[in-house]
């Protein structure tokens, strides 16, 4: 099940995972989506936030879709770590998984941005490396289809040790301390910066998109 932090006015929405929720930060004023919103709020923009969080990509979808059934002035996505990790999940599903979350939030009016997917420690030999970095060209791909503004998190990431969370660390999720996988304080702030840069370039010259969100 997907978990479900909204306000039904919310103007803005995250999409994404346990990096999303603000695992391994130290608060959540550190998290990514607290960053981001302030980053917003200086920008002129107060609304609302809501986060939606789905642990298994098959439920990607459908947690987008559940996001969309009220307009949304920004959408915020964060998904491909699970599928990353998933060896079960190919490319080409993941691909079509993803195009499909595309299609359910992009329309005329919200500005979405599409981040690809953060690395978490892995080593360069390590399968899932390459996997999340193929993921990561899959998300640019599908998002310029659709002129969908993308947050390249793997190129700013990776191998950046120094951007994740050490047991020593913090945190103030259960089990309150960092993993040695998820981003800690430094990540996150990372992470924020490289969604808020695509964010004022997407602000700056707006898509001009006619059609409707489609979800199936």
């Amino acid at each position: 099940m997907a978990k479900e932090i909204l306000y039904d006015d919310a103007g803005t929405v995250f999409l994404g995972d346990s990096i999303t929720l603000g695992m391994a930060a130290s608060n959540r004023s550190n998290t990514f989506v607290s960053l981001l919103t302030q980053d917003l709020d200086r920008r002129g923009v107060h609304e609302k936030t809501g986060e939606f969080i789905s642990v298994d990509p098959a439920r990607s979808l459908a947690v987008a879709a559940h996001a969309m059934k009220k307009d949304r002035s920004f959408v915020f996505i964060e998904f491909g770590v699970h599928a990353a990790v998933d060896e079960r999940i190919t490319p080409d599903v993941f691909r079509q998984g993803y195009a499909n979350v595309l299609d359910c939030v992009v329309g005329d009016g919200t500005i979405v941005v599409a981040g690809t997917v953060p690395w978490l420690g892995w080593a360069p030999d390590n399968p899932v490396y390459s996997r999340a970095e193929e993921f990561s060209q899959i998300i640019s791909q599908e998002a310029a289809k659709r002129d969908v503004a993308v947050a390249d998190l793997w190129s700013a990431t990776k191998l950046r040790t120094d951007l994740i969370s050490t047991p020593q660390d913090y945190a103030f999720l259960a089990p309150y301390h960092g993993d040695g996988f998820h981003p800690g304080d430094a990540g996150h702030a990372v992470i924020a910066s490289v969604y808020a840069k695509a964010l004022a370039e997407e602000m700056a010259s707006p898509p001009n998109r006619s059609y409707q969100r489609t979800c199936h």
